[in-house]
C-alpha cells in the first residue's frame, strides 16, 4: 500500500467525494483531503462523504463517565480551557502520543476520519508514521523488543470494552498492523505485558516520535483526513491554546465494506 496521498475536491457534492476517498484508501494508508470549493455546511458534507467509504460505527464516548460508549457517530476532538490538560488527550493541547484509537475496542473500525473545524494558531499537526518504516528501524534497533512485540497478545481496555492480540502483527500481504495505546493497557496484564507496553511506549519516545521517520498532517477549516488505523501509527503535536475550541476537530470510525 501507499502512504500518504493528497486529493483535491473541486465540487460541493459529499457522495461523490466520498467515493474519491473510498477508491484513494483502497491502495493508501492516509488520505488527506482539501476541499477547494465553498461547502455551507461541513457536518452535512462530511455525513454524506462517510457514509459512501464504509459502514460507519458509533465511536462516541463519555469522558465523563470514563469513556463509556454514547452511541453517537462523531467524537469532538477539541481543545476546552475547563478540562485540565492531563486529564484527557482530546481535549488538551499537549503532544498526543503515537498510538491506534481502536485498540481497546472489540470490534474496532478500520478506518479513521478527522474534519476540522478550527484549527490552532501554532502546532497540532496529526502525526503519522508507516509502518513498515517503524518496523524496519525496531528490527534493527532491538530486535527482542521486535520479538516480545509480535510474539505475546497484550490488552487493552477502556470502561467495558477490550481487546487482546499483539502489538505488532502482520497481515495476509506481510505488511505491518499495530494495536497499542499505552494509556489503556489492561490492570488485569501480566507485568511482563505491562513493561512491555512500557519499552514499547519510551522506544517510540526516545527513538520515533521527533525524528525524520515522522509525517505531519496539518488540517485547515473544512479539510479532512482519512487512515486505516490499524496500518499506521498516529499522534498530535502540541499546540497553543488559550480558549475553548482554539482546535476542534470532528472524528468518525468507518468499518470497511466489500
Amino acid at each position: 500500500m501507499k502512504y500518504i496521498k493528497t486529493i483535491r475536491l473541486r465540487h460541493n457534492d459529499g457522495k461523490t467525494a466520498g467515493e474519491n476517498i473510498r477508491e484513494q484508501l483502497q491502495d493508501t494508508k492516509v488520505v488527506k483531503v482539501v476541499p477547494e470549493w465553498h461547502i455551507n455546511d461541513l457536518r452535512a458534507f462530511y455525513d454524506e462523504a462517510t457514509e459512501q467509504i464504509g459502514h460507519c460505527v458509533r465511536i462516541g464516548e463519555d469522558f465523563t463517565k470514563g469513556g463509556v460508549q454514547t452511541g453517537e457517530k462523531w467524537l469532538e476532538i477539541r481543545y476546552d480551557h475547563d478540562i485540565p490538560d492531563l486529564a484527557a488527550y482530546r481535549h488538551s493541547k499537549n503532544a498526543q502520543p503515537l498510538h491506534t484509537d481502536e485498540s481497546y475496542i472489540s470490534d474496532p473500525a478500520d478506518i479513521m476520519f478527522f474534519y476540522c473545524i478550527n484549527k490552532a494558531e501554532h502546532g497540532g499537526a496529526t502525526t503519522f508514521i508507516d509502518g513498515p518504516v517503524l518496523v524496519d528501524h525496531l528490527r534493527s534497533y532491538d530486535p527482542q523488543l521486535f520479538e516480545d512485540l509480535t510474539k505475546n497478545d497484550v490488552c487493552y481496555k477502556k470502561a467495558d470494552e477490550f481487546r487482546k492480540r499483539p502489538i505488532i502483527s502482520f497481515d495476509e500481504k506481510g505488511i505491518p498492523m499495530f494495536n497499542y495505546n499505552y494509556y489503556c493497557v489492561s490492570r488485569d496484564e501480566t507485568d511482563f505485558n505491562k513493561e512491555l507496553n512500557k519499552r514499547f511506549f519510551n522506544y517510540l519516545e526516545d527513538q520515533v516520535a521527533h525524528s525524520y521517520m515522522m509525517d505531519e498532517v496539518y488540517l485547515n477549516p473544512g479539510e479532512s483526513v482519512a487512515w486505516w488505523d490499524e496500518y499506521v501509527l498516529h499522534g498530535r503535536n502540541a499546540f497553543k491554546a488559550e480558549k475553548t475550541n482554539d482546535r476542534f476537530i470532528w472524528k468518525a470510525g468507518i468499518k470497511w465494506t466489500v
